[in-house]
């Protein structure tokens, strides 16, 4: 039985003592039974003790019963219930009681049995309301804990299957009571973020649940950092492959450029909190719901070409191209930029310098002294690193500090781009007369991609062997070959894959392996893509028809 509060009104002393003593209160689960004198009174009483069934008398001196009630129903949140007892000339202001909340009234002169019965009605309405109250708080937190599992059934069924249109009303639904109804009016772009090497993190057992731990720590990033930079509406969720997927709702003229810029800070900050490196694969256009899981499988299928550029970048078709390697060099990464310096033209260090205000308040300093210092450990890191490459300069190392005072001389961003842009400028005249040729690096690597194609061979690791970054390898591949490292890896290997399909002695999925692809259903579609025809029926017009 619950245990309840009862507070009795009444001007006359021996009603209110023969309330008090002569009701078994215990009988009906009352604890406390509190007494005042009139309305005044009462009111104060009220909102201390917080009764739960109230006797008033409606005609009291000072404050009446029903002004008593009347002032509760403004002040006091907590729901009571009132019995009102009156005398057989009341009964319009019973009426005005009952309006204002009483639930029962008793006339004088007071029937004990009478009244123990209305205390007993009002005591089981009570413990009634009470349980059904506490029992909808159980639903609502039960239902707050399971949301975000119904959130991410209800996603993976919409991004991993085809659209069922027999399940449209049903989906409709079910979006709604999950607060994801936006997701039926504007088209989407859907982003997946994956940990590079997760199989590795699983097996390294540095400390218990390693894995979980990472990629409970990548959707923190990536969830804090979209709620921080997008301001519509988002879904987050892993899929069955343990990674992270995103859904943006784009409303906005400008909602494609900013995901695809939002990527880029995911990847930072992952790599700077989380400590792994993490791929990401964004959808080219976006789309209305119903074609949701083509996103999501056009996504995946950029992912899967970190097998190739290598992970820890960001993956996205540009301009309808199938193009993913970047080809404009990042300010955050020294080793692009040294790059930048040694093989770019001076149009295109001036090009890449637009993205140096950016950059600048993306590291999140106020003070312009801060900002004037971060900026001098960018350039003296790039210093650094180019007297490594081979830049004769040793100027900056001997007198630094009049680095710092030309920076210390400009208050603005664009005049502290334009100092950093000079430096920039001179490094690259001083190695243009190095006796080191893009030519050379790109024949170079010509010859890495033919000798070992067959190997599990990225732009990384090319770019690793000829000593510059991955991006200017590509950049490079792009000025002197008028194609991209992905075209010439592919080419030698459909080429020496034509060669072995030749051959009887070999299978289709063997030669998928010689020639450096792990999965037998991509280098078909490779093939078929660059041939017409599958390995196959290649084969077939060979007269070959082993398998």
């Amino acid at each position: 039985m619950v245990a309840l509060r009862v507070l009795i009104v009444d001007d006359e002393f021996e009603i209110r003592e023969g309330l008090r003593k002569r009701i078994p209160w215990q009988d009906y689960g009352v604890e406390e039974v509190f007494a005042a004198d009139d309305g005044d009174t009462a009111l104060l009483l009220a909102l201390d003790r917080k009764p739960d069934l109230i006797l008033t008398d409606i005609k009291m001196s000072r404050m009446s019963g029903l002004e008593f009630l009347a002032s509760l129903c403004h002040t006091i949140d907590d729901p009571w219930k009132a019995v009102v007892i009156s005398g057989y000339d009341d009964f319009e202001l019973v009426k005005q009681a009952m309006r204002l909340g009483a639930m029962d009234y008793i006339l004088k002169p007071i029937n004990t049995d009478e009244l123990n019965g209305i205390v007993r009605r009002a005591a089981d309405q009570i413990a009634l309301e009470r349980t059904e109250k506490m029992n909808q708080s159980q639903m609502r937190s039960q239902m707050q804990l399971a949301e975000p599992k119904l959130r991410e059934e209800l996603l993976r069924e919409l991004v991993e299957h085809e659209y069922d249109p027999y399940k449209e009303t049903r989906f409709a639904h079910r979006l709604q009571a999950l607060k994801l109804e936006w997701m039926g009016a504007n088209p989407h772009l859907l982003m997946i973020v994956e940990a590079d090497d997760l199989k590795a993190i699983a097996n390294r057992r540095t400390f218990a649940n390693e894995k979980e731990l990472v990629l409970f720590g990548i959707g923190n990033v990536v969830n804090q950092t979209i709620g921080e930079e997008f301001v519509e509406p988002f879904a987050l969720f892993r899929d069955s492959l343990s990674r992270w997927v995103a859904v943006f709702s784009c409303g906005q003229p400008d909602s494609v450029q900013r995901v695809k810029s939002l990527a880029d800070v995911i990847l930072r900050r992952i790599n700077e909190f989380v400590k792994v490196k993490a791929s990401i694969g964004i959808a080219s256009a976006p789309k209305m719901l119903k074609l949701i899981h083509e996103l999501y499988m056009e996504s995946g299928e950029m992912l899967e070409q970190k097998i190739i550029y290598g992970g820890n970048r960001v993956f996205s078709k540009h301009g309808g191209g199938a193009d993913n390697e970047r080809m404009e060099p990042s300010l955050y990464e020294p080793g692009e930029v040294i790059d930048l310096v040694r093989y770019g033209s001076d149009e295109e260090i001036v090009a890449s310098m637009n993205g140096f205000v950016d950059m600048v308040q993306s590291w999140g300093y106020g003070p312009l002294k801060d900002i004037q210092q971060q900026i001098f450990k960018w350039l003296m890191g790039i210093f650094r690193q180019a007297s490594a490459a081979g830049w004769p300069d040793r100027s900056w190392e001997r007198n630094p500090i009049l680095i710092w005072d030309r920076l210390e001389q400009y208050d603005q961003l664009e005049s502290l781009r334009e100092q950093a842009e000079e430096y920039l400028l001179a490094m690259a005249a001083d190695f243009r007369k190095l006796p080191s040729t893009p030519s050379q690096i790109v024949r170079v690597a010509e010859k890495i991609i033919r000798a070992r194609y067959a190997e599990n061979l990225s732009l990384q690791i090319v770019a690793d062997e000829v000593h510059v970054t991955p991006v200017w390898l590509s950049k490079l591949f792009k000025k002197e070959k008028k194609r991209t490292f992905l075209d010439d890896l592919t080419d030698v290997r459909i080429a020496k894959a034509k060669e072995m399909l030749g051959d009887i002695q070999h299978k289709i999925y063997q030669i998928s392996y010689l020639v450096g692809y792990k999965d037998p259903v991509h280098f078909t579609k490779l093939f078929k893509k660059q041939t017409g025809i599958t390995p196959k029926e290649y084969r077939r017009q060979r007269g070959i028809t082993d398998e």
